[in-house]
């Protein structure tokens, strides 16, 4: 996966006028072939005048001067479609304003753009790292969000929570609405890392089912049997362990303190054998 770089350069623009719209600073750029466009500074502080005239100017010389125009860029994609080389590239979109993904289609001359849903920019790690998710072969698609606001309740995607400082996996559910699960990538640069973690997961939910529902299930659903059974719990982000209490109709469920839904099933399934022997051990005693 590419940045297409077969814009001509272009003239100079004098200045850099940002202006205040839409809860962002802006800044339009001007071409003589196409009319140019405007593009959004991401500098959502109105008070923040400076910055986003630093970044109109930085964005001016090193990008539209030197790299060519974006919106003379995208309607070549649009009308044109295919790169002469047939790698995949991403382009920014000045029309819908986000990032979009090419890829050639397999036995075919051409090929197929597709959104990111990254609106941003400036995100060009998310950018790569939702590109490549995207395309990832045998896998149900991943997307990435530069911002939690970014998130779509119906599109599985990875996302910085800067609030905790990690990412997260939001997976989308047809039956459940979706759930959150924290990943163990910490810092906005480990995105790389947070999209395999991310595939990780949305493998296993493709093999065993959506763990929310499960969680669902065995919270409100009275039990048949008297066998015990392990679940990732999504309300308490743990694996637990449900088992039965002799003399009486109930069970107790106790977490096994692994809080990774990716964690290595072996590694669970000895937790779980190692309580419940324990358990057993000292109701006898008992």
């Amino acid at each position: 996966m590419v940045f297409r770089k077969e814009r001509s350069r272009v003239a100079g623009n004098s200045g850099a006028k940002v202006y205040w719209i839409d809860d962002d600073w802006c800044v339009d750029v001007g071409c003589e072939a196409c009319g140019g466009y405007r593009m959004a500074l991401q500098v959502p502080d109105e008070l923040q005048r400076e910055l986003a005239q630093a970044r109109a100017q930085a964005f001016l010389s090193r990008v539209h001067e030197r790299g060519g125009c974006l919106a003379c860029e995208a309607r070549q994609w649009r009308e044109r479609g295919a790169p002469s080389d047939g790698d995949s590239h991403v382009w920014w979109d000045t029309e819908s304003h986000e990032w979009m993904a090419w890829r050639k289609l397999p036995g075919a001359r051409s090929g197929v753009s597709v959104p990111l849903g990254i609106r941003s920019f400036w995100a060009s790690q998310e950018v790569r790292a939702a590109a490549r998710a995207l395309w990832s072969s045998d896998r149900i698609p991943l997307r990435v969000a530069a911002a939690p606001g970014d998130v779509a309740r119906d599109s599985t995607t990875i996302y910085y929570d800067p609030g905790v400082g990690r990412w997260k996996l939001h997976a989308a559910c047809f039956d459940c609405g979706g759930f959150e699960l924290a990943l163990t990538s910490f810092g906005r640069g480990a995105v790389e890392a947070a999209c395999d973690e991310g595939l990780g997961c949305l493998d296993l939910i493709a093999r065993e089912g959506c763990p929310n529902c499960r969680t669902v299930r065995e919270r409100e659903t009275a039990r048949e049997s008297d066998e015990p059974c392990i679940w990732f719990d999504t309300q308490m982000r743990d694996w637990v362990l449900w088992q039965p209490i002799e003399e009486f109709d109930s069970g107790i469920t106790l977490p096994l303190g692994i809080g990774r839904f990716d964690a290595r099933r072996a590694l669970v399934y000895r937790a779980a054998a190692g309580l419940l022997f324990d358990s057993q051990l000292f109701l006898d005693e008992s």
